[in-house]
Protein backbone atom coordinates (compact mmCIF):
# COMPACT_ATOMS: atom_id res chain seq x y z
CA UNK A 1 0.00 0.00 0.00
CA UNK A 2 1.40 3.69 -0.84
CA UNK A 3 1.15 5.81 2.06
CA UNK A 4 3.03 8.76 0.18
CA UNK A 5 0.84 11.63 -0.47
CA UNK A 6 0.66 13.10 -3.80
CA UNK A 7 3.09 15.68 -3.58
CA UNK A 8 5.77 14.05 -1.69
CA UNK A 9 7.47 13.37 -4.67
CA UNK A 10 7.95 16.50 -5.96
CA UNK A 11 10.92 18.58 -6.07
CA UNK A 12 10.71 22.04 -3.88
CA UNK A 13 10.59 24.80 -6.04
CA UNK A 14 12.35 28.12 -4.69
CA UNK A 15 8.93 29.45 -3.21
CA UNK A 16 9.33 26.62 -1.10
CA UNK A 17 12.29 27.68 1.06
CA UNK A 18 12.66 29.95 3.68
CA UNK A 19 14.07 33.09 2.67
CA UNK A 20 16.44 35.09 5.29
CA UNK A 21 16.34 38.74 3.99
CA UNK A 22 19.93 40.39 5.12
CA UNK A 23 20.26 44.37 4.82
CA UNK A 24 23.19 44.95 2.60
CA UNK A 25 24.68 47.85 4.37
CA UNK A 26 28.50 48.27 2.10
CA UNK A 27 29.00 51.43 4.30
CA UNK A 28 29.08 49.12 7.43
CA UNK A 29 32.03 46.74 5.88
CA UNK A 30 33.96 49.77 4.76
CA UNK A 31 33.97 51.56 8.05
CA UNK A 32 34.98 48.56 9.94
CA UNK A 33 37.89 47.87 7.42
CA UNK A 34 39.05 51.31 7.96
CA UNK A 35 39.02 51.07 11.71
CA UNK A 36 41.33 48.07 11.34
CA UNK A 37 43.50 49.80 8.85
CA UNK A 38 43.76 52.68 11.38
CA UNK A 39 44.38 50.39 14.09
CA UNK A 40 46.96 48.43 13.23
CA UNK A 41 48.45 51.85 11.18
CA UNK A 42 48.49 53.55 14.78
CA UNK A 43 50.20 50.72 16.09
CA UNK A 44 52.70 50.10 13.65
CA UNK A 45 53.60 54.00 13.86
CA UNK A 46 53.83 53.99 17.45
CA UNK A 47 56.50 50.89 17.54
CA UNK A 48 58.09 52.86 15.13
CA UNK A 49 58.47 56.01 16.92
CA UNK A 50 59.20 54.32 20.39
CA UNK A 51 62.16 52.01 18.41
CA UNK A 52 63.12 54.98 16.72
CA UNK A 53 63.10 57.30 20.67
CA UNK A 54 65.25 53.76 22.00
CA UNK A 55 67.75 54.05 19.70
CA UNK A 56 68.51 57.66 19.70
CA UNK A 57 68.59 57.08 23.67
CA UNK A 58 71.10 54.45 23.15
CA UNK A 59 73.03 56.06 21.34
CA UNK A 60 72.97 60.04 23.20
CA UNK A 61 73.02 58.05 26.76
CA UNK A 62 77.03 57.43 27.77
CA UNK A 63 75.82 55.31 30.53
CA UNK A 64 74.96 52.63 28.28
CA UNK A 65 77.16 52.98 25.85
CA UNK A 66 80.39 50.80 26.88
CA UNK A 67 81.45 48.47 24.36
CA UNK A 68 82.34 45.15 24.99
CA UNK A 69 86.23 46.05 25.45
CA UNK A 70 85.92 48.18 27.54
CA UNK A 71 83.44 46.06 30.48
CA UNK A 72 85.99 43.55 29.63
CA UNK A 73 88.79 45.33 31.47
CA UNK A 74 85.96 45.72 34.82
CA UNK A 75 85.29 42.29 34.36
CA UNK A 76 88.41 41.28 34.83
CA UNK A 77 88.79 42.75 38.46
CA UNK A 78 85.07 42.24 39.52
CA UNK A 79 84.95 38.32 38.35
CA UNK A 80 81.76 37.26 40.12
CA UNK A 81 79.94 39.37 37.25
CA UNK A 82 81.65 37.36 34.53
CA UNK A 83 78.94 35.38 32.48
CA UNK A 84 81.11 32.33 33.36
CA UNK A 85 80.37 32.71 36.89
CA UNK A 86 76.76 34.32 37.16
CA UNK A 87 73.95 31.43 37.25
CA UNK A 88 71.34 33.36 34.75
CA UNK A 89 73.42 33.71 31.40
CA UNK A 90 70.40 33.91 29.23
CA UNK A 91 70.56 37.65 27.32
CA UNK A 92 73.73 38.27 30.23
CA UNK A 93 76.73 39.55 28.06
CA UNK A 94 75.90 37.90 25.03
CA UNK A 95 79.77 38.53 23.74
CA UNK A 96 81.55 36.74 26.15
CA UNK A 97 82.57 33.12 25.80
CA UNK A 98 82.13 30.87 28.76
CA UNK A 99 82.46 27.14 27.63
CA UNK A 100 85.25 26.69 25.19
CA UNK A 101 86.69 29.68 27.14
CA UNK A 102 86.48 32.37 29.81
CA UNK A 103 86.82 35.99 28.45
CA UNK A 104 85.65 38.10 25.23
CA UNK A 105 84.43 36.70 21.57
CA UNK A 106 87.06 38.75 19.57
CA UNK A 107 84.38 39.72 16.73
CA UNK A 108 82.04 41.09 19.45
CA UNK A 109 84.88 43.64 20.86
CA UNK A 110 83.54 46.47 19.56
CA UNK A 111 80.13 45.62 20.35
CA UNK A 112 77.76 47.35 23.05
CA UNK A 113 77.49 45.55 26.21
CA UNK A 114 74.53 44.30 26.76
CA UNK A 115 74.38 43.91 30.99
CA UNK A 116 71.85 44.51 33.59
CA UNK A 117 72.05 48.37 34.37
CA UNK A 118 73.56 47.19 38.15
CA UNK A 119 76.29 45.80 36.49
CA UNK A 120 76.59 48.62 34.18
CA UNK A 121 76.84 50.96 37.22
CA UNK A 122 79.20 48.99 38.74
CA UNK A 123 81.38 49.48 35.57
CA UNK A 124 81.09 53.54 35.58
CA UNK A 125 82.35 53.38 39.39
CA UNK A 126 85.45 51.30 38.62
CA UNK A 127 86.24 53.33 35.42
CA UNK A 128 85.63 56.71 37.50
CA UNK A 129 87.36 55.51 40.81
CA UNK A 130 89.65 52.62 40.23
CA UNK A 131 91.07 51.99 36.90
CA UNK A 132 93.24 55.15 37.42
CA UNK A 133 94.61 53.26 40.65
CA UNK A 134 96.32 50.80 38.65
CA UNK A 135 99.63 49.17 40.35
CA UNK A 136 101.74 48.77 37.17
CA UNK A 137 103.79 45.19 37.42
CA UNK A 138 106.62 43.52 35.22
CA UNK A 139 105.26 42.36 31.68
CA UNK A 140 107.30 39.47 30.63
CA UNK A 141 107.31 39.15 26.92
CA UNK A 142 107.00 35.05 26.61
CA UNK A 143 103.83 35.98 28.81
CA UNK A 144 102.61 38.85 26.72
CA UNK A 145 102.66 36.88 23.72
CA UNK A 146 100.95 34.17 25.43
CA UNK A 147 98.31 36.65 26.50
CA UNK A 148 97.50 37.83 23.04
CA UNK A 149 97.18 34.29 21.82
CA UNK A 150 94.18 33.83 23.92
CA UNK A 151 92.89 37.43 24.01
CA UNK A 152 92.54 38.23 20.37
CA UNK A 153 90.96 41.12 20.87
CA UNK A 154 93.93 42.86 21.70
CA UNK A 155 95.04 41.84 18.46
CA UNK A 156 95.60 44.89 16.14
CA UNK A 157 93.19 42.77 13.44
CA UNK A 158 90.40 42.51 15.84
CA UNK A 159 90.78 46.60 17.05
CA UNK A 160 90.45 48.57 14.50
CA UNK A 161 91.31 51.93 16.55
CA UNK A 162 94.48 50.50 17.70
CA UNK A 163 96.57 52.96 17.79
CA UNK A 164 99.19 53.30 15.11
CA UNK A 165 102.36 53.28 17.28
CA UNK A 166 100.67 50.17 19.16
CA UNK A 167 100.86 48.56 15.77
CA UNK A 168 103.83 49.28 14.76
CA UNK A 169 105.69 48.15 18.07
CA UNK A 170 103.63 44.63 17.87
CA UNK A 171 105.11 44.02 14.11
CA UNK A 172 108.76 44.98 15.65
CA UNK A 173 108.35 42.82 18.41
CA UNK A 174 111.02 40.42 17.76
CA UNK A 175 109.13 36.99 19.56
CA UNK A 176 111.13 34.90 22.06
CA UNK A 177 112.42 37.68 24.24
CA UNK A 178 111.76 37.35 27.64
CA UNK A 179 112.63 41.47 28.20
CA UNK A 180 110.30 43.38 30.30
CA UNK A 181 108.34 44.95 28.34
CA UNK A 182 106.80 47.33 31.14
CA UNK A 183 109.52 50.10 30.19
CA UNK A 184 107.76 50.47 26.87
CA UNK A 185 105.87 53.76 25.81
CA UNK A 186 101.94 53.87 26.53
CA UNK A 187 101.86 55.37 23.00
CA UNK A 188 103.27 51.84 21.64
CA UNK A 189 102.01 50.02 24.93
CA UNK A 190 99.04 51.19 25.80
CA UNK A 191 97.21 51.50 28.91
CA UNK A 192 94.14 49.37 28.27
CA UNK A 193 96.35 46.83 26.82
CA UNK A 194 98.63 46.88 30.17
CA UNK A 195 95.20 46.71 32.36
CA UNK A 196 93.91 43.79 30.09
CA UNK A 197 97.50 41.69 30.50
CA UNK A 198 97.49 41.60 33.90
CA UNK A 199 93.72 41.10 34.53
CA UNK A 200 94.26 38.38 32.32
CA UNK A 201 97.20 37.32 34.12
CA UNK A 202 95.50 37.31 37.64
CA UNK A 203 92.38 35.34 36.21
CA UNK A 204 94.43 32.53 34.89
CA UNK A 205 97.99 32.55 36.79
CA UNK A 206 97.60 34.22 39.97
CA UNK A 207 94.14 33.08 41.16
CA UNK A 208 95.02 30.91 44.19
CA UNK A 209 97.54 33.62 45.12
CA UNK A 210 95.16 36.23 45.19
CA UNK A 211 91.76 34.18 46.96
CA UNK A 212 95.11 33.43 49.75
CA UNK A 213 95.41 36.75 50.29
CA UNK A 214 95.27 37.62 53.56
CA UNK A 215 96.41 41.33 54.50
CA UNK A 216 96.92 42.58 57.88
CA UNK A 217 95.44 45.94 59.11
CA UNK A 218 98.84 47.88 59.06
CA UNK A 219 99.46 46.41 55.50
CA UNK A 220 95.77 47.75 54.10
CA UNK A 221 96.39 50.57 55.87
CA UNK A 222 99.27 51.47 53.88
CA UNK A 223 97.07 50.45 50.72
CA UNK A 224 94.33 52.46 51.48
CA UNK A 225 96.67 55.68 51.43
CA UNK A 226 98.35 55.00 48.15
CA UNK A 227 94.62 53.65 46.86
CA UNK A 228 92.29 55.66 48.83
CA UNK A 229 89.25 55.00 46.61
CA UNK A 230 88.95 51.40 47.91
CA UNK A 231 88.06 52.40 51.29
CA UNK A 232 84.66 51.05 52.65
CA UNK A 233 83.10 55.20 52.86
CA UNK A 234 83.00 54.83 48.92
CA UNK A 235 81.91 51.10 48.88
CA UNK A 236 79.57 50.97 52.11
CA UNK A 237 76.17 51.14 50.25
CA UNK A 238 77.23 50.19 46.69
CA UNK A 239 77.72 46.57 48.52
CA UNK A 240 75.29 46.18 50.63
CA UNK A 241 73.48 43.10 49.45
CA UNK A 242 76.77 41.58 48.69
CA UNK A 243 79.74 42.36 50.67
CA UNK A 244 77.59 44.47 53.60
CA UNK A 245 80.90 43.47 56.22
CA UNK A 246 83.24 45.40 53.52
CA UNK A 247 86.55 46.21 55.49
CA UNK A 248 84.02 46.94 58.08
CA UNK A 249 86.29 46.38 61.05
CA UNK A 250 88.65 48.96 59.66
CA UNK A 251 89.35 51.54 61.98
CA UNK A 252 92.43 53.23 62.26
CA UNK A 253 92.36 54.55 65.24
CA UNK A 254 92.02 51.74 66.94
CA UNK A 255 93.69 48.67 64.71
CA UNK A 256 95.34 46.04 66.09
CA UNK A 257 98.42 46.17 63.17
CA UNK A 258 99.40 43.06 62.89
CA UNK A 259 96.09 40.79 62.86
CA UNK A 260 94.28 39.59 60.00
CA UNK A 261 91.53 41.39 58.27
CA UNK A 262 88.41 39.23 58.66
CA UNK A 263 88.02 37.06 55.26
CA UNK A 264 84.13 37.95 54.83
CA UNK A 265 85.37 41.96 55.20
CA UNK A 266 87.74 41.19 51.80
CA UNK A 267 85.88 42.05 48.22
CA UNK A 268 87.23 39.82 45.71
CA UNK A 269 87.90 43.49 44.00
CA UNK A 270 89.67 44.25 47.12
CA UNK A 271 92.00 40.60 46.83
CA UNK A 272 92.98 41.95 43.45
CA UNK A 273 93.85 45.25 43.77
CA UNK A 274 95.70 44.58 46.97
CA UNK A 275 97.56 41.78 45.12
CA UNK A 276 98.77 43.76 42.62
CA UNK A 277 99.91 46.92 44.87
CA UNK A 278 102.27 44.11 46.94
CA UNK A 279 103.56 42.12 44.03
CA UNK A 280 104.42 45.82 42.47
CA UNK A 281 106.27 46.62 45.64
CA UNK A 282 107.99 43.11 45.50
CA UNK A 283 109.15 43.29 41.73
CA UNK A 284 110.53 46.82 42.04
Amino acid sequence: MDTKGPDENKELSEKDFIHEEYAKKPAIFWKSLGVVVLASALLWFISFWYTKQMNTFYKESSFLQVSNRQISLFLWQFTDYMRAHVKNKAGYLPGFLYIEKVGLDASTAEDTAVAPPEVLFLYHVWDLLLKPEFSPRPIPQKQFEEFLKETAEWQPGYWPQAPKAYRAWLSNLKKGSDQDLSSTSLDELPQEVRLAFQGWKNYFHEGDAINATEPTYAEMEGFLAVHPHYARSYWSNILNDSYPDYLASFNPPNLQPEALIPRNELAPFLKVAFYNFKESNLEK
